[in-house]
């Protein structure tokens, strides 16, 4: 299997990573909107095997001192096969920052301590729906 990294958003079919999201699952996501977000980040990385996207991952910084990792996804059936893993490494690769923090689905701690992250012992969020969010798990 070859895997080829593409790191522009030109020709990407957005309602394709509309699906990989859902398929993930990794929730539901408004085709436009993510289209603007990966737009408006420092970098996108889009993984597809042949003609096929399979996963994606996008990150956004002040190219100095900071970044931050969103939206790390991989089709389910290509779990376990190093691309999320290649998705990462090509996005630090990437940003020419002194720290990258990012949040993680609850459960999939292990696969970003294997990509060399720690837990934040004093992050903190804000968000509109903040319920949702403690219903998820992913804050207290």
């Amino acid at each position: 299997m070859a895997i080829r990294l593409k790191f522009d958003t030109g020709g990407v079919n957005w309602s394709e990573v509309v699906e990989v999201f859902r398929r993930a699952p990794l929730g539901t996501r408004e085709p436009g909107k993510l289209r603007r977000a990966c737009e408006n980040s420092f970098v996108v990385c889009f993984a597809y095997d042949s003609d096929t996207l399979v996963g994606m991952g996008r990150a956004i910084s002040d190219g100095e001192y900071y970044a931050s990792v969103y939206d790390i996804v991989v089709l389910p059936e290509y779990q376990g096969r190093g691309i999320g893993q290649a998705i990462m490494g090509a996005i630090h690769e990437r940003l020419p920052v002194y720290a990258t923090i990012l949040f993680s689905v609850p459960g999939k701690e292990p696969f970003y301590r294997k990509c060399g992250y720690h837990k934040l012992l004093t992050g903190m969020m804000r968000s509109k729906d903040s319920e949702q969010l403690r219903t998820a798990g992913y804050i207290e």
